[in-house]
């Protein structure tokens, strides 16, 4: 299996392909069955194109602002602000991205006897089997706890996120417990997300049935979501909408250490940094406006920080040990 690296590299090469002349048809559905391939595929497709779009307007910012453009090997380092490259030298910049940006990722395995329960730290990431050939990749400040019997797969989800590949075997379904929802699967895969007593579920293939709690005397009535749909579960109303490529490689990408962000208030982006890293980020009234567009390694708050302060006026300012005011300049 290739790794991260590899896999931006050979997404590097294709962009470098498709923008130089003697692009075809064929080349284009070639590069279009790659891309659909995997998720990983597609997540380094968009994080390159993203870091190349955001790097022209980040520029101007920095021109206007009177400071000295960003060279582009910080650029490469940060993923957000290099100056756009020459025709020339157009080749040089998603390979220097790529090589930059690659992020390795090492499964951590565990045996199913050697315990069953299974917990992250902030900014942590486990992947690892259970028993019966399914595979969880467990996200930041998480806990599962596992107990298999002969008649049912019982995965608790404490807190936190996880993602499920699971394993087919219709006689012996495959639960998740989330508080008091249930998400039952039989072969397919899916992510469950933990807020408070709420859930969201991004389902990748098959399909899976959602029961909400029970409310009385009466059964709730479960739902189901498909491959290319998402649930969001709130309190005892669950909706299900389809979800496009785009957002669902963006729901996946912490399992790459990546945090993709378009078009999202800078008070979303916050929050969703500060489940990664113990430096909280408060987003002072002045910039709730800010719209965020990019992508960040998750516990790379210092870059972020950057990309704020040049491209969208933002300053950090220190309030406690831990904590850091996000104020428009």
């Amino acid at each position: 299996m290739k790794s991260a690296a590899d896999i931006e590299q050979t997404a590097a090469e294709w962009l470098v392909r498709r923008e130089g002349e003697g692009w075809t048809d064929a080349d284009q559905a070639a590069f279009d069955r790659w891309v659909a391939e995997e998720t990983a595929h597609r997540i380094a497709v968009i994080r390159l194109e993203t870091v190349w779009r955001k790097a022209g307007r980040l520029r101007v910012s920095a021109l206007r602002s009177g400071e000295t453009p960003p060279s582009v090997a910080q650029a490469a380092n940060e993923s957000y602000d290099a100056p756009p490259p020459t025709p020339r030298r157009r080749w040089l910049w998603p390979a220097a991205i790529a090589a930059s940006l690659a992020l390795v990722s090492v499964p951590v395995y565990q045996s199913l006897t050697a315990s069953d329960t299974y917990a992250t730290a902030v900014g942590g990431f486990q992947r690892f089997p259970l028993a019966d050939g399914s595979r969880v990749d467990l996200n930041t400040n998480s806990r599962l706890d596992v107990a298999y019997s002969k008649a049912i797969r019982r995965l608790d989800l404490e807190q936190g996120e996880a993602f499920f590949k699971v394993a087919k075997n219709p006689a012996r379904p495959f639960v998740v417990h989330a508080g008091a929802w249930r998400v039952t699967a039989v072969g397919t895969a899916f992510t469950v997300k933990r807020r408070g007593d709420d859930i969201d579920v991004v389902v990748t293939e098959g399909r899976v049935r959602i029961d909400p709690p029970a409310t009385g005397a009466t059964p709730a009535r479960p739902i189901f979501a498909s491959a290319g749909q998402v649930a969001t579960a709130t309190g005892a109303s669950p909706v299900v909408r389809p979800i496009d490529a785009a957002a669902m490689d963006m729901a996946l990408s912490w399992r790459d250490g990546l945090l993709i962000f378009e078009g999202r208030p800078l008070g979303e982006v916050a929050a969703e940094f500060n489940r990664y890293n113990q430096v909280q980020l408060i987003v002072d009234p002045s910039a709730t406006g800010v719209i965020v567009d990019g992508s960040f390694r998750a516990n790379n708050v210092a870059g972020f920080l950057r990309l704020l302060n040049q491209g969208f006026g933002v300053k950090s300012v220190q309030d406690g040990p831990n904590e850091l005011i996000l104020k428009k300049i």
